[in-house]
């Protein structure tokens, strides 16, 4: 005896709409809820109660990310219905004109392909990226991408207690003084300049998305949300999807997600009906329709793991499992500080060291 009415948002207003609903007094029962929400919205929303599904079963069920960003002091304040993590896209023909075989699996090699795949003309101008990486105005994604460089470095994103950012601090190894975030940020931006052997792209060049279909850029990194527009927008692009390059030699696999998932606003006067049905959506069998459907990595551990042989979604159900992000307390605030910190030293000419502290004591 519950009907349930579905309202589609415009997703870059629905966070200001949401807010407006709540504080009016008029918001739904259900409401999605990004996975990096916790600190900035957490206290609107109700915790799962226990007696639906306990903390043991969500962290047996779910992804470990899933833990990482809904579940604060042993309560869960959302469920993730589908997952998703960034990976590498590449145009097959320009592998295979190039004689690339297969997409490079660590960085060292990335850097190989990229160069090989790239084209200069005689005065040294780049024509043809070989990867879309190294800025931040045309490149989507490029503070996830960014991130994700420091985490496998090593960078510590923030402190111990939460309240201050950590990732332009240096670290000690076999007794040298070792900066993982300072030299994340050079690695990135190394790609955008042309001085450094790993030139592939620059401010020129349209968006990333645009210039990947348009044959202009070899790889991007994108999140399976948007495989189908590069299919809708170019359907007769031949690309293929290939896991994060990792650091070579690294004994853990690292690598970055950004999703939605659902919640119950405390102010819901049927939260433990809507609590009901969003548990139900996270069954089996419902889990599975439901990201076969939307085209995106399931979110349980057990169908994800059908999923890793799909031709669609195996190689993003794959780097879900190994996904990972960090606490931001202003996630919009902070994706911008690191657009800045980037443009800093590939448009200003900031030593990276000077920038990754000023991007920090924004953060």
């Amino acid at each position: 005896n519950v009907s349930i009415n579905y309202i589609q948002m415009n997703p870059e207003t629905y966070e200001k709409a949401l807010l407006e609903a709540l504080a009016s007094g008029k918001a739904p029962d259900i409401i999605m809820f990004h996975s990096s929400w916790l600190p900035k919205h957490g206290n609107k929303v109700s915790p799962l109660p226990q007696t639906m599904m306990s903390l043991r079963d969500f962290q047996d069920s779910f992804i470990d990310i899933a833990t990482t960003d809904f579940v604060a002091k042993s309560q869960i304040y959302a469920l993730p219905v589908w997952t998703d993590a960034l990976a590498m896209i590449y145009n097959k023909d320009l592998f295979n004109t190039a004689g690339i075989a297969t997409p490079p699996k660590d960085w060292d090699e990335f850097v190989k392909v990229a160069v090989k795949l790239r084209k200069l003309d005689k005065f040294g101008n780049l024509t043809k990226s070989g990867a879309a990486i190294g800025a931040a105005n045309n490149i989507r994604s490029s503070a996830d991408i960014l991130s994700l460089l420091m985490l496998q470095s090593g960078a510590k994103m923030i402190s111990d207690d939460g309240n201050a950012a950590n990732f332009d601090s240096s670290i000690l190894i076999d007794g040298s003084i070792y900066n993982p975030g300072e030299s994340a940020l050079r690695f990135y931006t190394d790609f955008s300049s042309p001085k450094s052997k790993a030139y592939s792209w620059n401010e020129k060049f349209s968006n990333s998305f645009d210039a990947f279909n348009s044959g202009q850029t070899a790889i991007i990194f994108d999140y399976a949300i948007n495989v189908n527009r590069i299919k809708q927008s170019s359907p007769n692009l031949r690309f293929g999807v290939a896991p994060m390059p990792q650091l070579k030699g690294a004994a853990k696999t690292i690598n970055y997600g950004d999703f939605w998932g659902y919640s119950v606003p405390l102010v819901s006067k049927n939260s433990e009906t809507a609590w009901r049905f969003l548990v139900f959506l996270t069954t089996r069998d419902i889990n599975k329709y439901f990201s076969e459907k939307v085209l995106r990595p399931a979110a349980r551990r057990d169908v994800l793991a059908e999923e890793i042989s799909s031709p669609d979604l195996g190689v993003f159900a794959e780097v879900a499992l190994s996904a990972t992000n960090w606490y931001r307390v202003d996630p919009d605030a902070i994706n911008d500080i690191f657009k800045n910190m980037i443009n800093s030293v590939v448009l200003s000419g900031a030593k990276p060291s000077e920038a990754i502290s000023d991007a920090a004591a924004r953060v």
